[in-house]
């Protein structure tokens, strides 16, 4: 009988969701977790040596965009499958994440059943879209980007040239959360750095 399971290597810089998403896939009889990564440059390191059979890759990471990362991994692999593991469920992201070849897209507040599903889908050859991504699809682009009232906040206070702990004492949130924020802020509107997330800010008078 075959007892092979699925290769899986995780890269998220947040550890406590990737060890325990790492024991919940290695309790599955589909797929072992045999690494886990919290930056891009250890992952893209390991990955010149030994390649999973899976890559589940968070967008927004510390060291670098998961959109380029993905497409220059893939570039580099083509045999490896990348599966997108994420908070980011905007349309603009999603398409661009599509568009650079990633196998699958499931966002973090799915169930472990459901990113199973993608591990074994994808890993057989199929695209794997979860129905809450495919819903965002199907609605299709919005015009302009929607800013919830944290981001909001968050985005007026960088403007103000304000650093993450000083976000974090004055809006009462953690750090962590702040810093999560500013990436995903970044991400929304496609820049790599603060400079230009303020210009474009500024320039569309979107405070």
């Amino acid at each position: 009988m075959n007892t092979y399971k699925i290769d899986v290597n995780i890269v998220d810089d947040h550890t406590m969701f990737s060890e325990a998403l790492a024991e919940a896939i290695n309790r599955s009889e589909e797929a072992h977790v045999s690494r886990t990564f919290t930056t891009l440059e250890a992952c893209s390191h390991t990955l010149a040596e030994r390649r999973p059979d899976i890559l589940l890759l968070d967008i927004s990471m510390p060291d670098g965009n998961g959109i380029a990362f993905c497409q220059q991994m893939l570039t580099e692999y083509p045999m490896m499958k990348v599966v997108a593991i994420t908070y980011h469920d905007e349309y603009s992201i999603i398409r661009r994440m599509l568009d650079s070849g990633v196998h699958g897209y499931v966002l973090k507040n799915a169930s472990v059943h459901r990113l199973l599903d993608a591990i074994v889908h994808v890993y057989h050859g199929e695209q794997y879209i979860d129905e809450e991504v495919q819903n965002i699809l199907n609605r299709g682009e919005a015009s302009t980007v929607f800013l919830t009232n944290a981001e909001r906040d968050i985005l007026r206070l960088i403007c103000e040239g304000c650093t993450n702990p000083q976000i974090a004492k004055r809006l009462s949130f953690s750090t962590e959360t702040v810093n999560w924020y500013r990436k995903r802020l970044l991400a929304k509107f496609n820049v790599s750095n603060t400079v230009s997330l303020v210009t474009i800010a500024l320039r569309e008078h979107l405070l």
